[in-house]
């Protein structure tokens, strides 16, 4: 399973592209609530797909990951702005990873133990996502949803791992 939810990583730039193609650059929380609600709906698919495999998860993951960017996108960019600098992008991630966190944990709460955790592990891999995204050089002067395809492979990597580690323990 670890390498099908590897492969999920290809998911956010396809929802962050299917998202900018859509609704633009980011510059708003109005636009943070639709570009995010389109972005997680793929990310949530994709990883629903893996995921249901080792769990039984209902298609509430997808909306759970979707209302969850969605909504921490929106307020992330409503409090900390738009801009690019390191600070700003570090507490929108957080927002964003936290709400993420806390709606798919709620979902795996009744099938994972120790699902709590996952809110941690999502919030600080998209901290860590952002932060590799922005170092390798990506213009996130475009409001893009989501971070690239290499913070995506290092946040797979990371929750994939924890998710191995929780399911584990079941």
């Amino acid at each position: 399973m670890l390498l099908l939810w590897l492969a999920t990583a290809v998911s956010f730039p396809i929802g962050g592209g299917a998202a900018y193609a859509v609704f633009g650059r980011v510059s708003d929380g109005a636009r943070g609530l639709g570009a995010g609600l389109v972005t997680g709906a793929v990310i949530g698919a994709a990883q629903w797909l893996v995921l249901r495999q080792a769990v039984p998860l209902s298609a509430m993951w997808i909306a759970a990951t979707a209302s969850g960017l969605s909504a921490g996108l929106a307020l992330g960019v409503a409090v900390f702005g738009t801009g690019t600098e390191l600070t700003g992008l570090l507490y929108r991630a957080a927002c964003a990873g936290a709400l993420v966190g806390i709606l798919q944990g709620m979902v795996l709460r009744s099938h994972v133990p120790g699902s709590i955790w996952w809110v941690l592990v999502v919030a600080a891999g998209w901290m860590a996502a952002w932060a590799i995204t922005r170092s390798v050089g990506v213009d996130l002067s475009k409001g893009w949803t989501v971070f690239g395809i290499s913070g995506a492979a290092v946040f797979a990597l990371l929750s994939g791992l924890s998710l191995f580690w929780l399911l584990g323990r079941r």
